[in-house]
């Protein structure tokens, strides 16, 4: 187990003295909090895989005003070698807020040895599709899981049964329903609010947002670090495009042409969001 109370530091409050302690840049995003939690496993691994150690989290966790991690340390000599893979860095746009992930190393599809090998250049352009603002780089971050989502499963259950025993069961519960409802490989999220005040346009429901997203042919969940997170395997162009459809349905006022959100309207929508409800429920 490791905690972490200096979230000024690991929220990107003070970037220089997180990359001086963490060796990590934080950017202030929405997902700042799951960031913290991601940086901090980053670090964890990064001083591990020095004594051919690894880590695999069990469960990570932002709460009140501190984020604690739980992991399980293996040692292999062999598997440390695939460390890259579990650390990405993030692209964030500075006008609109995307955000893309690229992992430090990459397999050879070729090479049967499965070597990680150096990451090709960045997947983002010098300015953002979207809206044409710049990039900032923060990370590496973890970019695996976080959560082990069987196990908490399993310790739900088993504090069910039991939920006498446990004077903070409501807290205890709701925080592993929502870790277990959590997609594994979405690393970061975004907000809806932030989303539409970019836009400046009215909000859809979450339930309308959720459906749009499961009717493109992706997934959605929210997250234990913001009840307003949308994690999501979607990319960001396909967010944009479903915000877009949005505004067709409900007008936005006449904006001055350089504001990140006219930008984005200006843009045809590639994608016809459907916005009936899917089914399945949220997630």
């Amino acid at each position: 187990m490791c905690s972490a109370t200096d979230m000024a530091v690991l929220a990107g409050g003070n970037a220089e003295v997180c990359f001086s302690k963490y060796g990590s840049y934080p950017v202030r995003g929405k997902y700042r909090h799951e960031m913290a939690l991601r940086i901090l496993l980053a670090c964890m691994e990064s001083h591990a895989i020095r004594h051919k150690r690894y880590i695999v989290p069990v469960i990570s966790v932002h709460m009140d005003f501190y984020i604690r991690v739980f992991v399980r340390i293996f040692t292999s000599a062999s598997t440390v070698k695939s460390s890259p893979l579990k650390f990405s860095h993030v692209y964030q746009c500075v006008g609109c807020n995307s955000f893309h992930l690229q992992n430090v190393g990459r397999i050879n599809s070729k090479d049967k040895r499965n070597i990680p090998l150096p990451n090709f250049c960045p997947t983002v352009p010098q300015e953002c599709s979207e809206c044409g603002g710049k990039f900032v780089m923060g990370g590496p971050i973890w970019s695996d899981p976080i959560h082990d989502r069987d196990w908490a499963t399993s310790i739900l259950s088993n504090i069910r049964a039991t939920s006498g025993l446990y004077e903070a069961y409501a807290k205890i519960s709701a925080i592993l329903t929502s870790v277990s409802e959590e997609l594994p490989n979405a690393p970061l999220f975004v907000s809806l609010h932030s989303i539409c005040a970019t836009l400046k346009c009215t909000n859809p429901t979450m339930v309308m947002f959720h459906s749009a997203i499961r009717n493109a042919g992706y997934q959605i969940s929210g997250s234990h670090a913001d009840p307003l997170a949308l994690k999501t395997d979607a990319p960001m162009s396909v967010i944009w495009d479903i915000m877009r459809c949005w505004v067709k349905l409900h007008p936005v006022k006449s904006q001055p042409e350089n504001l990140p959100g006219s930008r984005i309207l200006s843009q045809e929508p590639q994608l016809q969001a459907s916005f009936s409800q899917a089914t399945g429920g949220l997630v």
